[in-house]
């Protein structure tokens, strides 16, 4: 049993991301994404929230009483643009794998609802958010089952006529195992576009890396240009869907 519980755990795409972030800082340095010391991270975060902000507008929820869950939030960062675009701390819930990261969370936002579980099993009944997000997930989830998981226990604790917020990158890192584009084919799949939910629109985000991080460093008053004239160098897309 202890074997069996290790080895699923060991699969689970969080788990699967975690391993890589902690690589990924090792090699590229703790200030990889720190606003203040990093200029190629600045325009990068702010076009990621800019896209979730115009989501936000399109779905105009109700800030006094819808209820939100961010699943694989991590530390809670993501968090921040819900406080600031109005919606109540108690309404707000964040779930995610690994207990240091939940224990970060309630640290910084001890007014938040923190949860540390399962995103394939998530004990929160049918229906009780009207809006469910994640932000980087899906391109680190790279096992279909495990993903197909998610996405139905997502669509389950959404309620009829709530909505879904998808903040992912479009492309694969080339070579790497441990991404997988949330393709709009690929949400078609894992969300029933067309059965489950539908697609409301889509906003672009940040720019692919290597180029959004050049330009937010090196040439900023023209990242806002790139990301509008040349559709395809954006990286990350925010996907509006709504459930049916």
């Amino acid at each position: 049993m202890h074997e069996t519980r290790r080895a699923n755990a060991e699969l689970h795409p969080t788990v699967i991301r975690e391993e890589w972030y902690g690589t990924y800082y090792r090699e590229k340095g703790a200030d990889r994404n720190n606003l203040l010391r990093n200029p190629g991270v600045l325009l990068q975060s702010v076009a990621q929230e800019v896209a979730l902000l115009r989501a936000l507008r399109l779905i105009r929820p109700d800030l006094q009483a819808t209820r939100v869950l961010d699943v694989g939030c991590g530390e809670g960062a993501g968090m921040m643009t819900f406080l600031r675009a109005g919606f109540l701390p108690r309404n707000l819930s964040g779930l995610d794998f690994q207990e240091d990261r939940i224990f970060h969370a309630r640290q910084l936002l001890p007014g938040i609802n923190f949860i540390c579980g399962d995103a394939t099993c998530m004990e929160f009944p049918d229906g009780t958010f009207g809006l469910v997000t994640e932000s980087t997930l899906f391109i680190h989830s790279v096992d279909q089952a495990l993903s197909t998981k998610i996405a139905e226990e997502m669509i389950r604790v959404t309620c009829p006529g709530g909505h879904l917020i998808l903040t992912d990158w479009v492309y694969s890192k080339p070579g790497s195992a441990a991404h997988k584009a949330l393709s709009s084919k690929r949400i078609n799949a894992l969300f029933a576009v067309g059965d489950r939910t539908m697609r409301l629109s889509v906003f672009r985000g940040p720019l692919v890396p290597p180029l959004g991080r050049f330009l937010s460093s090196r040439l900023p008053s023209i990242y806002f240009l790139v990301q509008s004239m040349l559709p395809f160098c954006v990286g990350q897309i925010t996907t509006v869907l709504k459930k049916v």
